[in-house]
């Protein structure tokens, strides 16, 4: 799209320079024709158009023309600024009046008091201006209402033959423009048109009405009078504005749109996109200019807040409906979850009837709009396409809009409406920042060690949406990064079927990184490259069960020959090298000496482990929590547990585990870790039913 200079603005063009339609020529041609009217006994001239069509820049241009040799005088009553404040009557002829004296008041002198007094005299109440003190009031209110008196008893004839006279040694008319007459309640238009039909015979006087013909001849209908026959013997010539050819008013969509969308840093715009959206869901809203400048000037601080967040075409669709059909867009906002979920067919949980209804009740309130809300639908939110027509997507379509940064997804949705992003979209944020940064395992982990604690977890989650693009070269380097990782994940509360430990959030990413090796071979390799940076036994273990054959967790990415020969190594390894070089970061420490105790069997030699971290670590990873909802109550009962048979194993008698247990309560005193183990080691066991 194009540079552009300025900023929309909802105003009339005041020159031709400005014009970007070619009304220009029109508008002169027609100011041309004013001229050579006979205006001996004054004429009413119309420019005709619907709101928003351009009248008020059309007579802009018809005043350039004015201007010209020999000039014109050009006074304006704009009766919209006067609505509703007092009657037009008592200000039409005094502003007339007022424009004429600052034009040239020793030239129309004569004919600004004559049209004052005129008004005077046809108005109800003569305005008088309270000034000064209480006395100095009355004076002025008492003096100036006897000489409105004697005014009006000369009657309005005299004071009408003084202002004709006077305009008829005009050698050129006075053109008198009465813009806006549209926006006007129906008395006051008919007031105007009482007050042009008074004084439209005045000589040497055009007036140059601008108005909506519908508009007028609807309020100028009486009873048994038609308002068109009102109007037709009052215009003597009236010019009704062509509608803006589809082409143009096309090319102005996109010259108006080109500003907003300039200088948003990092916009997201989808071209291809844009024209479907275009055509089938912002060009239907727009009728004219008007529309086209609201559309810019109502969409810019939107697209520049959001246009780097949400995708831009998106953001264009939904700033139009709100624009335009503001009853739709506050329906949109009431049915947002349907518009963005995908149901969930697991557990034969298959129920959409309240989606259906809802969507439903969006076409029904949409009513002559429901074919542009089908089309919204089917262009933003396809998720709701199943509601309008045959066609279903997969939940994995979530990831992809997510990726896409589209309103289809309900995070970017509630972005939009609330312009405040939610926790999921900022962990996305995080995400996508840590998707860049995958083949650089020291950018990508200072990046991760940047994050506050509580975010770490869902931004590695979050790299799940971005697997389709995992480039080769990051398999090694993020593996490596996300691995010795997992210790610093929140061991946090979750939901009662929630299977989502810390291993199991980074492991889902690592097996997507190392499925994008086609070649097995280099997917081999890639593991091998990987173990040996690894800086736990857990991560280790873990990487090696995962590509691996076991029953339940191994996805089988390398020969089974090489997994076991992976494992029989790591065995070796723990079996001349018992104690982890960095236990602090083991959070998995009992499950791999008891594989290498069981491997092992009769050959196994406990080590003797009098390091606290690593007591803490083994017993810490023996833990589990055991949770269940009792009977009709919704609350959550947990019990701790520890894997106490195993950890015997591992210490070699129950002895040198207890023994340990004090060691660690030394250093950390009687912690809930602490009370658990020495329950055990005072012969606690958890029975079936104390639970």
């Amino acid at each position: 799209m194009a540079n552009a200079q300025t900023p929309p603005v909802d105003k009339p063009i005041s020159s031709a320079v400005e014009d970007a339609i070619g009304r220009a020529v029109v508008a002169h041609d027609f100011a041309r024709s004013v001229r050579e009217l006979d205006v001996s006994n004054g004429v009413v001239v119309g420019v005709l158009g619907a709101w928003g069509h351009g009248k008020t820049s059309f007579v802009n241009l018809m005043k350039e023309q004015f201007a010209t040799e020999p000039e014109l005088v050009v006074v304006e009553f704009n009766p919209w600024l006067f609505s509703g404040t007092q009657p037009l009557t008592d200000v039409f002829f005094r502003e007339i009046a007022a424009e004429l004296r600052v034009e040239d008041r020793s030239r129309f002198e004569t004919i600004a008091e004559g049209l004052n007094k005129y008004g005077d005299v046809l108005s109800p109440v003569a305005v008088i201006p309270f000034v000064g003190g209480w006395w100095d009031r009355a004076y002025r209110a008492t003096k100036t209402l006897a000489n409105w008196w004697a005014d009006r008893k000369k009657g309005s004839r005299t004071f009408r033959t003084t202002v004709t006279d006077a305009l008829s040694e005009l050698d050129h008319p006075i053109v008198v423009v009465i813009d806006d007459i549209d926006r006007l309640h129906t008395s006051e238009i008919r007031d105007i048109f009482k007050l042009v039909r008074l004084t439209a015979s005045f000589p040497n006087v055009v007036y140059l009405l601008a108005f909506d013909r519908v508009r007028v001849e609807q309020a100028l209908t009486e009873e048994g009078v038609s308002g068109r026959s009102y109007l037709e013997k009052i215009v003597q010539l009236s010019f009704d504005l062509p509608a803006i050819p589809h082409e143009m008013l096309r090319a102005e969509v996109f010259e108006k749109l080109n500003v907003v969308l300039d200088g948003v840093e990092e916009l997201r715009f989808d071209q291809g996109a844009w024209t479907d959206v275009y055509v089938e869901i912002v060009e239907p809203l727009i009728a004219n200019l008007r529309d086209v400048t609201r559309l810019a000037l109502s969409s810019a601080p939107t697209v520049r807040a959001l246009g780097a967040d949400i995708e831009g075409v998106d953001l264009l669709a939904l700033e139009s409906v709100r624009v335009f059909r503001p009853e739709i867009f506050g329906a949109l906002q009431r049915v947002r979850t349907s518009l963005t979920e995908i149901p969930d067919n697991s557990f034969g949980r298959s129920d959409t009837s309240r989606q259906q209804a809802e969507i439903d009740g969006l076409l029904e309130i949409a009513g002559s709009n429901a074919d542009l809300v089908r089309q919204l639908i089917r262009r933003l939110f396809p998720a709701a396409r199943r509601y309008i027509e045959n066609n279903q997507y997969g939940r994995n379509s979530q990831a992809v809009w997510l990726r896409e940064h589209r309103v289809a997804h309900i995070s970017f949705l509630d972005l939009y409406f609330s312009r405040a992003a939610p926790s999921d979209l900022r962990s996305f944020r995080n995400a996508e920042r840590a998707s860049t940064l995958l083949n650089d395992a020291t950018a990508l982990g200072a990046f991760l060690d940047s994050l506050p604690i509580d975010e770490l977890e869902d931004a590695i989650s979050g790299l799940e949406a971005y697997q389709d693009e995992y480039p080769s070269d990051a398999v090694v380097p993020a593996c490596v990064t996300l691995l010795n990782r997992i210790h610093l994940i929140p061991d946090r509360p979750r939901a009662f079927f929630d299977p989502m430990r810390p291993d199991i959030v980074v492991g889902r990413v690592v097996l997507r990184l190392l499925s994008r090796i086609d070649d097995p071979v280099d997917r081999e390799q890639a593991v091998r490259t990987i173990l040996p940076d690894l800086i736990t036994y857990s991560a280790r273990e873990d990487l090696i069960r995962t590509v691996g054959y076991r029953e339940g967790s191994g996805h089988r990415l390398v020969p089974e020959q090489v997994a076991t020969e992976l494992e029989e190594t790591l065995i070796q390894q723990i079996r001349e090298s018992p104690h982890s070089a960095a236990p602090q970061a083991e959070w998995n420490l009992a499950r791999v000496h008891w594989l290498v105790a069981e491997s092992l069997a009769t050959e196994y030699t406990a080590p003797q482990f009098v390091d606290p971290t690593e007591v803490r670590a083994l017993l810490f990873s023996a833990k589990t929590t055991a949770r269940r909802q009792s009977g009709d109550s919704r609350a959550v009962h947990e019990e701790g547990r520890l894997w106490w048979g195993a950890l015997v194993q591992i210490f070699g008698d129950e002895s040198a585990l207890v023994t340990a247990i004090e060691l660690l309560k030394a250093v950390d005193g009687d912690t809930e870790l602490v009370q658990l183990a020495e329950q055990y080691a005072g012969g606690w066991r958890p029975s079936e039913d104390s639970f």
